[in-house]
């Protein structure tokens, strides 16, 4: 049967890598409405132009000739940790990888058994859609910390922890586009991506929590349009940073470690709790465990060191990575299920960009030559 053309996938192709009609245009020297109408199926691109926006968007022609998922949508806001100046192209280049990486995701369920999703979105009780009380936001992140079994104690291993109960993460490098991470429910399974270009354990940590808060306590309830509202937008971003405080440091526990202003304290509770010692301090003063100007004091000696940039302990503290893709793709190799050249025709993306969105080793998609022996030495006489 012969394969057939996706227009859809010309446009999501550009748009993943930040191309505007105009930017597609120009490069494959033709006017504008021929690429529009290239997108919408109204005309089809010969196979020589098409082998053009294949290596202008790098992806392989497999790319635009693979079907569309049937039901494969967002059930929920994408929820951007972003800041303000913030492209839209940008954002949009986001939400495109998210859907290659939640079809990346899809295709490996055919395959594998992945963890079924433990993650209870939480209910409100005011129909208002008010702000969150500080209590009512205590109270779903020690939900969460009870379903999950992780007591009131530091947590370990948090990419560990997510993974394992459901959540899918990819790390995309967002080339610094000002976005540091983003969710979203897709077909009723939860998404994290995180920026790549993003490397310190402990921001990774509260971007991972922060992301949670949303997932679990406003999908239900913000689309999109209300997510780009500034107001309310501002009012999610709080609570989801409340959460991640909440849920990374309860309160019963981290307030009796806390027993000092100094800088240096916090450093050393930077190693138990692996959070950032801003994270900590806000933590602090949310809960009133220091003095308004104990507080003054410890934000002075982070301008004064610099330490809002880069604290110390950063270079140290190893970096929590996403697996579960990776230990799927592992997987299907090692047992000789499928080979690096399948998948990459199956997904339709190049090798290296599959090894990114499933944090592989580079390599491990490459397509090896076949250097079985073909020569044997003569018999002597």
């Amino acid at each position: 049967m012969e394969k057939k053309l996706i227009p859809y996938r010309i446009r999501q192709a550009r748009t993943s890598r930040r191309m505007s009609i105009s930017d597609l245009s120009e490069e494959l020297e033709v006017s504008k409405q021929l690429v529009s109408q290239y997108e919408t199926g109204k005309t089809s691109p010969s196979m020589g132009k098409l082998n053009e926006i294949s290596k202008i968007l790098k992806y392989p022609v497999s790319f635009f000739y693979k079907p569309i998922p049937k039901n494969e949508s967002a059930s929920s806001v994408v929820f951007f940790r972003s800041n303000k100046t913030a492209k839209v192209k940008s954002k949009n280049a986001a939400k495109e990888k998210m859907e290659i990486f939640c079809e990346i995701v899809s295709y490996l369920e055919n395959y594998v058994n992945l963890p079924e999703t433990n993650l209870p979105k939480m209910e409100y009780e005011n129909e208002d859609l008010m702000p969150l009380s500080v209590e009512e936001i205590e109270n779903y992140a020690m939900g969460l910390r009870k379903a999950w079994g992780l007591g009131v104690g530091p947590i370990d291993n948090l990419m560990v922890e997510v993974q394992k109960n459901g959540i899918h993460v990819s790390k995309i490098s967002l080339k610094l586009e000002k976005i540091d991470a983003f969710s979203v429910w897709m077909n009723n399974k939860p998404y994290i991506f995180l920026n790549d270009d993003k490397n310190t354990n402990a921001r990774i940590r509260f971007d991972i929590a922060h992301e949670l808060g949303h997932l679990l306590m406003h999908a239900d309830y913000y689309t999109n349009e209300d997510f780009e509202k500034s107001p309310i937008k501002e009012k999610l971003e709080l609570e989801a940073n409340m959460f991640a405080g909440a849920f990374l440091m309860p309160r019963q526990t981290f307030e009796k470690d806390v027993f000092s202003s100094s800088i240096d304290h916090f450093i050393q509770l930077k190693y138990k709790w692996k959070a950032s010692i801003a994270s900590m301090i806000y933590r602090c003063e949310a809960l009133g465990i220091l003095s308004n100007n104990q507080i003054k004091y410890l934000k002075d000696q982070m301008t004064k060191r610099s330490y809002w940039r880069r604290e110390p302990l950063d270079n140290e503290m190893p970096v929590e990575k996403p697996f579960m893709c990776k230990q799927a793709i592992q997987l299907l190799l090692e047992n000789n299920i499928l080979t690096p050249g399948q998948i990459s025709e199956d997904i339709g993306c190049y090798p290296e960009e599959i090894e990114e969105y499933c944090y592989l080793p580079k390599g491990t998609l490459r397509v090896k030559a076949n250097t079985s022996n073909v020569i044997s030495l003569k018999a002597r006489v």
